[in-house]
């Protein structure tokens, strides 16, 4: 979001972005599926991949996560399983059930 927000694109990257998670059963944390947003919004794919695979801006999510865990005082991450034991996902990167 950061970078597509660079080019104004943030709302629209975001938007198609959780319509291909959470719509089409396609993981926002695959690589794949952040460039057919990218490319979709209008966003140089090539440029979009460089980006991912580089560690620019870490920094900074990592400062931005560390403030905003401290400033609400969150002392842990919640834990959330959908669905049934056996069903296939496609958020699992092996495509395996439990």
């Amino acid at each position: 979001m950061l970078w597509a927000a660079r080019f104004g694109k943030q709302e629209e990257f975001m938007d198609l972005l959780g319509a291909k998670h959470f719509e089409q059963q396609k993981s926002a944390s695959h690589t794949t599926t952040l460039l057919e947003a990218a490319a979709e919004v209008g966003l140089d794919v090539g440029e979009a991949e460089m980006f991912l695979e580089s560690d620019e801006l870490e920094s900074y999510v990592w400062r931005s996560y560390g403030d905003t865990i401290r400033k609400h005082g969150i002392r842990a991450i919640p834990y959330f399983i959908f669905g049934f034991p056996g069903m296939r996902t496609p958020f699992r990167p092996d495509g395996q059930s439990e």
